[in-house]
Protein backbone atom coordinates (compact mmCIF):
# COMPACT_ATOMS: atom_id res chain seq x y z
CA UNK A 1 0.00 0.00 0.00
CA UNK A 2 1.27 3.45 -0.83
CA UNK A 3 2.44 6.01 2.13
CA UNK A 4 0.97 9.39 2.12
CA UNK A 5 2.92 12.00 4.04
CA UNK A 6 0.88 15.33 4.95
CA UNK A 7 0.22 17.44 7.51
CA UNK A 8 -2.52 16.71 10.21
CA UNK A 9 -5.76 18.08 11.12
CA UNK A 10 -7.23 18.75 14.76
CA UNK A 11 -8.70 15.71 13.82
CA UNK A 12 -5.76 12.99 13.74
CA UNK A 13 -3.98 15.35 16.98
CA UNK A 14 -4.67 12.10 19.54
CA UNK A 15 -3.90 8.80 16.97
CA UNK A 16 -0.72 11.08 16.06
CA UNK A 17 0.36 11.68 19.77
CA UNK A 18 -0.61 8.02 20.75
CA UNK A 19 1.82 7.06 17.52
CA UNK A 20 4.15 9.54 18.44
CA UNK A 21 5.11 8.48 22.05
CA UNK A 22 4.99 4.49 20.86
CA UNK A 23 7.37 4.78 18.31
CA UNK A 24 9.58 6.00 20.75
CA UNK A 25 9.13 3.38 23.16
CA UNK A 26 7.13 5.04 25.54
CA UNK A 27 3.78 4.34 26.78
CA UNK A 28 0.34 7.02 26.15
CA UNK A 29 -0.85 8.25 29.35
CA UNK A 30 -4.09 9.34 29.89
CA UNK A 31 -3.19 12.62 32.04
CA UNK A 32 -5.32 15.29 32.08
CA UNK A 33 -5.14 17.84 29.59
CA UNK A 34 -2.32 15.96 27.55
CA UNK A 35 -3.69 16.62 24.24
CA UNK A 36 -4.91 20.41 24.96
CA UNK A 37 -0.99 20.89 25.50
CA UNK A 38 0.10 19.16 22.87
CA UNK A 39 -2.20 21.24 20.38
CA UNK A 40 -1.20 24.29 22.51
CA UNK A 41 2.71 23.61 21.46
CA UNK A 42 2.38 22.00 18.28
CA UNK A 43 1.14 23.75 15.00
CA UNK A 44 -1.12 21.21 12.80
CA UNK A 45 0.64 22.94 9.50
CA UNK A 46 3.83 22.02 10.48
CA UNK A 47 3.36 18.63 12.24
CA UNK A 48 3.63 16.02 9.41
CA UNK A 49 2.40 12.56 9.77
CA UNK A 50 2.96 8.96 6.88
CA UNK A 51 -0.28 7.23 6.95
CA UNK A 52 -0.28 3.78 5.40
CA UNK A 53 -3.95 3.58 4.68
CA UNK A 54 -5.81 5.11 7.61
CA UNK A 55 -2.67 4.16 10.07
CA UNK A 56 0.00 6.69 11.22
CA UNK A 57 2.95 5.06 10.93
CA UNK A 58 5.55 8.23 10.67
CA UNK A 59 5.93 11.47 12.41
CA UNK A 60 7.64 15.13 12.01
CA UNK A 61 7.02 18.20 12.87
CA UNK A 62 8.45 21.87 13.60
CA UNK A 63 8.45 24.04 16.29
CA UNK A 64 8.51 27.75 14.86
CA UNK A 65 11.39 29.36 17.21
CA UNK A 66 13.73 32.04 17.32
CA UNK A 67 17.23 31.68 17.94
CA UNK A 68 20.05 33.67 18.98
CA UNK A 69 23.23 34.02 16.97
CA UNK A 70 26.16 36.08 16.68
CA UNK A 71 25.49 39.41 17.32
CA UNK A 72 21.23 38.93 16.60
CA UNK A 73 18.49 36.45 16.41
CA UNK A 74 16.79 34.99 13.13
CA UNK A 75 13.76 32.77 13.03
CA UNK A 76 14.38 28.87 12.90
CA UNK A 77 12.09 25.87 12.41
CA UNK A 78 12.91 23.61 14.85
CA UNK A 79 12.78 20.04 13.51
CA UNK A 80 11.46 17.46 15.92
CA UNK A 81 9.43 14.66 16.72
CA UNK A 82 10.88 12.40 14.05
CA UNK A 83 10.16 8.71 14.26
CA UNK A 84 8.87 5.70 12.45
CA UNK A 85 7.53 2.98 13.42
CA UNK A 86 9.43 -0.37 13.64
CA UNK A 87 7.13 -2.05 11.21
CA UNK A 88 7.82 0.44 8.03
CA UNK A 89 11.46 1.01 8.40
CA UNK A 90 13.37 0.96 5.07
CA UNK A 91 10.72 2.55 2.94
CA UNK A 92 11.99 5.89 2.64
CA UNK A 93 9.24 7.50 5.31
CA UNK A 94 11.92 9.02 7.34
CA UNK A 95 13.03 11.12 4.01
CA UNK A 96 9.57 11.62 2.64
CA UNK A 97 8.66 12.73 6.21
CA UNK A 98 11.99 15.14 5.71
CA UNK A 99 11.39 16.38 2.51
CA UNK A 100 7.78 17.71 3.80
CA UNK A 101 9.35 19.39 6.78
CA UNK A 102 12.10 20.92 5.03
CA UNK A 103 9.87 22.02 1.86
CA UNK A 104 7.05 23.49 4.12
CA UNK A 105 10.18 25.47 6.46
CA UNK A 106 11.38 26.98 3.23
CA UNK A 107 7.68 28.28 2.25
CA UNK A 108 7.49 29.46 5.50
CA UNK A 109 10.95 31.88 5.01
CA UNK A 110 13.03 30.39 7.33
CA UNK A 111 16.70 30.96 7.39
CA UNK A 112 17.52 28.05 9.96
CA UNK A 113 16.54 24.66 10.71
CA UNK A 114 17.51 23.17 13.95
CA UNK A 115 17.70 20.24 16.10
CA UNK A 116 18.97 17.98 18.59
CA UNK A 117 19.71 14.53 16.80
CA UNK A 118 18.88 11.11 18.79
CA UNK A 119 20.76 9.22 16.52
CA UNK A 120 24.13 11.60 15.14
CA UNK A 121 24.61 9.58 11.69
CA UNK A 122 20.86 10.24 10.13
CA UNK A 123 20.63 14.26 10.04
CA UNK A 124 24.15 15.05 8.05
CA UNK A 125 22.52 13.58 4.76
CA UNK A 126 19.88 16.18 5.49
CA UNK A 127 22.51 19.11 5.43
CA UNK A 128 22.43 19.80 9.00
CA UNK A 129 25.97 19.93 11.35
CA UNK A 130 26.72 20.09 14.58
CA UNK A 131 26.73 23.27 15.63
CA UNK A 132 26.99 23.32 19.09
CA UNK A 133 28.28 21.29 21.93
CA UNK A 134 27.41 20.21 25.88
CA UNK A 135 28.80 19.40 28.81
CA UNK A 136 27.96 17.16 31.16
CA UNK A 137 28.99 18.04 34.43
CA UNK A 138 29.33 16.43 37.64
CA UNK A 139 31.25 17.04 40.95
CA UNK A 140 31.27 16.52 44.86
CA UNK A 141 30.44 19.50 46.39
CA UNK A 142 32.94 18.23 49.43
CA UNK A 143 36.26 17.95 46.75
CA UNK A 144 36.09 20.64 44.72
CA UNK A 145 36.35 23.84 47.20
CA UNK A 146 34.62 27.24 45.93
CA UNK A 147 37.39 29.80 46.18
CA UNK A 148 36.82 33.60 46.82
CA UNK A 149 34.73 35.47 50.06
CA UNK A 150 30.74 34.60 50.72
CA UNK A 151 29.19 35.78 47.09
CA UNK A 152 27.82 39.57 47.68
CA UNK A 153 24.32 38.90 45.95
CA UNK A 154 21.89 37.10 48.18
CA UNK A 155 19.75 33.95 47.05
CA UNK A 156 16.69 33.06 47.84
CA UNK A 157 14.28 30.05 47.19
CA UNK A 158 10.66 30.53 45.62
CA UNK A 159 8.30 28.64 45.11
CA UNK A 160 6.36 27.76 41.31
CA UNK A 161 4.19 30.88 41.24
CA UNK A 162 6.66 33.47 42.42
CA UNK A 163 9.13 31.25 39.63
CA UNK A 164 6.74 32.36 36.88
CA UNK A 165 6.96 35.87 37.72
CA UNK A 166 10.33 36.16 38.22
CA UNK A 167 12.55 33.58 35.74
CA UNK A 168 10.84 34.75 31.95
CA UNK A 169 12.32 38.50 33.12
CA UNK A 170 16.00 36.96 33.81
CA UNK A 171 15.94 34.87 30.85
CA UNK A 172 15.08 37.59 28.61
CA UNK A 173 17.85 39.84 29.30
CA UNK A 174 20.21 37.26 28.29
CA UNK A 175 19.71 34.44 25.81
CA UNK A 176 20.11 37.12 23.42
CA UNK A 177 23.94 37.15 24.53
CA UNK A 178 24.91 33.57 23.52
CA UNK A 179 24.33 32.02 20.19
CA UNK A 180 22.47 28.72 20.60
CA UNK A 181 20.05 30.00 23.03
CA UNK A 182 16.13 30.04 21.89
CA UNK A 183 13.30 32.50 22.91
CA UNK A 184 10.89 31.52 25.37
CA UNK A 185 6.81 32.19 24.83
CA UNK A 186 4.72 32.24 27.63
CA UNK A 187 3.01 28.43 25.96
CA UNK A 188 7.09 26.99 26.10
CA UNK A 189 7.69 28.65 30.21
CA UNK A 190 4.25 27.34 30.94
CA UNK A 191 4.34 23.62 29.20
CA UNK A 192 8.50 23.01 28.40
CA UNK A 193 9.86 24.37 31.76
CA UNK A 194 6.61 24.59 34.77
CA UNK A 195 4.86 21.83 34.01
CA UNK A 196 6.24 19.26 36.28
CA UNK A 197 4.65 15.80 36.31
CA UNK A 198 5.73 13.46 38.67
CA UNK A 199 6.48 10.83 35.98
CA UNK A 200 9.08 12.72 34.84
CA UNK A 201 11.61 12.72 37.79
CA UNK A 202 12.99 9.98 37.67
CA UNK A 203 12.58 9.32 41.69
CA UNK A 204 13.51 12.99 42.03
CA UNK A 205 11.68 15.98 43.67
CA UNK A 206 9.59 18.39 42.05
CA UNK A 207 11.77 21.26 40.59
CA UNK A 208 13.02 23.77 43.20
CA UNK A 209 13.57 27.60 42.14
CA UNK A 210 16.34 29.79 43.56
CA UNK A 211 16.96 33.24 42.67
CA UNK A 212 19.76 35.57 43.16
CA UNK A 213 19.32 39.40 44.05
CA UNK A 214 21.55 42.48 43.61
CA UNK A 215 19.35 44.67 45.79
CA UNK A 216 15.93 43.49 44.99
CA UNK A 217 16.44 43.02 41.45
CA UNK A 218 16.83 39.74 40.20
CA UNK A 219 19.96 38.66 38.64
CA UNK A 220 20.17 34.91 37.94
CA UNK A 221 18.22 31.90 38.62
CA UNK A 222 18.80 28.19 39.40
CA UNK A 223 15.80 25.40 38.48
CA UNK A 224 17.18 22.20 40.26
CA UNK A 225 16.08 18.66 41.70
CA UNK A 226 17.07 16.69 44.97
CA UNK A 227 17.35 12.90 44.97
CA UNK A 228 18.53 11.20 48.45
CA UNK A 229 20.66 8.59 48.61
CA UNK A 230 21.50 7.75 52.55
CA UNK A 231 23.80 4.82 51.58
CA UNK A 232 24.81 3.31 54.79
CA UNK A 233 23.65 5.70 56.58
CA UNK A 234 25.85 8.41 55.02
CA UNK A 235 24.38 11.53 53.61
CA UNK A 236 24.80 11.52 49.74
CA UNK A 237 22.13 12.23 47.87
CA UNK A 238 22.11 14.12 44.65
CA UNK A 239 21.67 17.47 43.04
CA UNK A 240 20.55 18.07 39.94
CA UNK A 241 20.40 21.24 37.60
CA UNK A 242 17.87 21.74 35.40
CA UNK A 243 18.98 25.36 34.22
CA UNK A 244 21.20 28.10 35.76
CA UNK A 245 21.10 31.58 34.44
CA UNK A 246 23.24 34.39 35.62
CA UNK A 247 23.34 38.09 34.21
CA UNK A 248 26.53 38.90 35.77
CA UNK A 249 29.79 36.55 37.46
CA UNK A 250 28.80 37.85 40.55
CA UNK A 251 25.36 35.85 40.08
CA UNK A 252 26.52 32.92 39.06
CA UNK A 253 28.74 32.47 41.71
CA UNK A 254 26.03 33.00 44.27
CA UNK A 255 23.93 30.31 42.33
CA UNK A 256 27.03 27.51 42.87
CA UNK A 257 27.35 28.81 46.18
CA UNK A 258 24.13 27.66 46.93
CA UNK A 259 23.71 24.12 44.71
CA UNK A 260 27.49 23.18 46.56
CA UNK A 261 26.92 23.62 49.70
CA UNK A 262 23.08 21.99 50.54
CA UNK A 263 23.06 19.94 53.04
CA UNK A 264 23.32 15.73 52.51
CA UNK A 265 23.03 16.68 48.87
CA UNK A 266 26.79 17.09 47.61
CA UNK A 267 26.64 15.05 44.37
CA UNK A 268 26.06 17.98 42.30
CA UNK A 269 25.21 17.22 38.08
CA UNK A 270 24.38 19.63 35.46
CA UNK A 271 23.62 17.60 31.80
CA UNK A 272 23.74 20.37 29.77
CA UNK A 273 26.16 22.94 30.81
CA UNK A 274 27.92 25.44 28.21
CA UNK A 275 31.23 24.40 27.30
CA UNK A 276 33.06 27.30 28.61
CA UNK A 277 31.23 27.48 32.00
CA UNK A 278 33.80 29.34 34.28
CA UNK A 279 33.20 26.92 37.62
CA UNK A 280 36.48 24.96 36.74
CA UNK A 281 38.48 28.37 37.19
CA UNK A 282 36.79 29.74 40.65
CA UNK A 283 37.34 26.28 42.54
CA UNK A 284 40.36 24.94 44.32
CA UNK A 285 40.39 21.01 42.85
CA UNK A 286 39.30 21.31 39.41
CA UNK A 287 40.00 17.93 38.76
CA UNK A 288 37.32 17.04 40.93
CA UNK A 289 34.79 18.20 38.48
CA UNK A 290 34.17 15.35 35.67
CA UNK A 291 33.49 16.92 32.43
CA UNK A 292 31.71 15.25 29.21
CA UNK A 293 31.38 16.88 25.94
CA UNK A 294 29.01 15.85 24.01
CA UNK A 295 26.78 17.44 20.61
CA UNK A 296 23.69 19.63 21.43
CA UNK A 297 22.01 21.35 18.97
CA UNK A 298 22.55 20.92 15.09
CA UNK A 299 21.79 23.29 11.97
CA UNK A 300 21.07 23.70 8.79
CA UNK A 301 20.98 27.24 6.68
CA UNK A 302 17.57 26.73 4.84
CA UNK A 303 18.26 30.69 2.80
CA UNK A 304 22.06 30.96 2.68
CA UNK A 305 22.30 34.64 1.93
CA UNK A 306 19.64 35.36 4.32
CA UNK A 307 21.64 33.55 7.18
CA UNK A 308 25.13 34.48 6.37
CA UNK A 309 23.59 38.35 6.25
CA UNK A 310 22.02 37.66 9.44
CA UNK A 311 24.46 37.48 11.94
CA UNK A 312 27.73 39.65 12.66
CA UNK A 313 31.23 38.71 12.00
CA UNK A 314 34.92 38.47 14.10
CA UNK A 315 37.26 39.29 11.04
CA UNK A 316 36.29 41.35 8.12
CA UNK A 317 36.68 40.32 4.62
CA UNK A 318 35.41 39.04 1.00
CA UNK A 319 35.07 35.25 0.53
CA UNK A 320 33.27 33.11 -1.79
CA UNK A 321 31.64 30.20 -0.76
CA UNK A 322 30.60 27.33 -2.48
CA UNK A 323 27.72 25.08 -0.24
CA UNK A 324 27.06 21.45 -2.15
CA UNK A 325 23.52 20.82 -0.88
CA UNK A 326 22.09 18.05 -2.71
CA UNK A 327 18.87 17.28 -0.67
CA UNK A 328 17.33 21.05 -0.93
CA UNK A 329 18.50 22.81 -4.13
CA UNK A 330 17.64 25.61 -3.20
CA UNK A 331 20.28 26.33 -0.58
CA UNK A 332 23.30 24.92 -3.07
CA UNK A 333 25.43 27.22 -5.27
CA UNK A 334 28.26 29.74 -4.38
CA UNK A 335 27.88 32.96 -2.52
CA UNK A 336 29.57 36.08 -1.93
CA UNK A 337 30.26 36.98 1.43
CA UNK A 338 31.59 40.34 2.26
CA UNK A 339 31.95 41.77 6.00
CA UNK A 340 32.55 45.43 6.68
CA UNK A 341 32.70 46.21 10.34
CA UNK A 342 31.66 42.95 11.24
CA UNK A 343 28.25 43.26 8.97
CA UNK A 344 27.75 41.36 6.68
CA UNK A 345 25.87 40.80 2.82
CA UNK A 346 25.61 37.90 1.00
CA UNK A 347 25.01 37.08 -2.80
CA UNK A 348 24.54 34.05 -5.33
CA UNK A 349 27.92 34.65 -7.76
CA UNK A 350 29.37 33.02 -10.89
CA UNK A 351 32.60 33.34 -9.66
CA UNK A 352 35.28 30.97 -8.59
CA UNK A 353 34.76 29.95 -5.06
CA UNK A 354 37.65 30.60 -2.49
CA UNK A 355 36.22 27.40 -0.47
CA UNK A 356 33.81 24.44 -0.70
CA UNK A 357 31.85 22.55 1.85
CA UNK A 358 29.16 20.31 2.35
CA UNK A 359 25.79 21.94 3.93
CA UNK A 360 26.36 20.47 7.18
CA UNK A 361 29.68 21.76 7.12
CA UNK A 362 28.41 25.11 6.96
CA UNK A 363 25.81 24.40 9.45
CA UNK A 364 28.47 23.23 12.09
CA UNK A 365 30.91 26.88 11.41
CA UNK A 366 27.59 28.97 11.90
CA UNK A 367 27.73 29.76 15.51
CA UNK A 368 30.66 30.50 15.77
CA UNK A 369 32.03 26.94 17.98
CA UNK A 370 33.71 25.27 14.81
CA UNK A 371 37.05 25.81 13.90
CA UNK A 372 37.92 25.85 9.82
CA UNK A 373 40.78 24.52 9.90
CA UNK A 374 39.33 21.58 11.89
CA UNK A 375 37.03 20.80 9.53
CA UNK A 376 39.54 21.23 6.41
CA UNK A 377 41.44 18.56 8.29
CA UNK A 378 38.64 15.93 8.60
CA UNK A 379 38.22 16.84 4.78
CA UNK A 380 34.88 18.87 4.73
CA UNK A 381 36.39 21.91 3.80
CA UNK A 382 38.22 22.41 0.74
CA UNK A 383 40.16 25.38 -0.32
CA UNK A 384 43.42 27.18 0.15
CA UNK A 385 45.19 27.36 3.45
CA UNK A 386 45.02 30.90 3.25
CA UNK A 387 41.28 31.02 2.66
CA UNK A 388 40.33 28.45 4.98
CA UNK A 389 42.20 30.70 7.45
CA UNK A 390 40.11 33.52 6.40
CA UNK A 391 36.68 31.58 6.76
CA UNK A 392 37.54 30.40 10.53
CA UNK A 393 38.54 33.92 11.76
CA UNK A 394 35.43 35.54 10.17
CA UNK A 395 33.11 32.72 11.53
CA UNK A 396 34.59 32.96 14.97
CA UNK A 397 32.71 33.76 17.88
CA UNK A 398 33.90 34.73 21.79
CA UNK A 399 31.39 33.43 23.15
CA UNK A 400 30.77 29.42 22.86
CA UNK A 401 27.58 28.37 21.49
CA UNK A 402 24.76 26.87 24.05
CA UNK A 403 21.26 25.30 23.60
CA UNK A 404 20.02 25.68 26.71
CA UNK A 405 17.16 22.64 26.38
CA UNK A 406 16.19 19.67 24.15
CA UNK A 407 13.00 20.79 21.93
Amino acid sequence: MDIEVRSITDGDVEAFRRSLIENFGGDVSDEEGALDRFRDLFETSRTFAAFDGGEIVGTAGAFSMEVAVPGGTLPMAGTTIVSVRPTHRRRGILRALMRGHLDEARDRGDPLVGLWASETPIYSRFGFGSAADLLDVSFDSRAVGLRGDEPTEHVRLVGADDARKMLPDVYEQHWRDRPGMLARGNVWWEHRHFHDPERDRDGASARRYAIAFEGDRPTGYVTYRQKSDWGEGIPNGRLEVVEMIGLNPEARRALWHLVGNVDLYPNVKWWNAPVDFALPWEVANPRAITRKVSDSLWLRLHDVPAALQGRTYAADGLIKIHVVDPFCHWAQGTFSLEVEDGAGSCTPTSDHPDVTLPAHALGALYLGGRRATMLARAGLVEGADRDVLRLGSMFSSDVAPWCQEIF
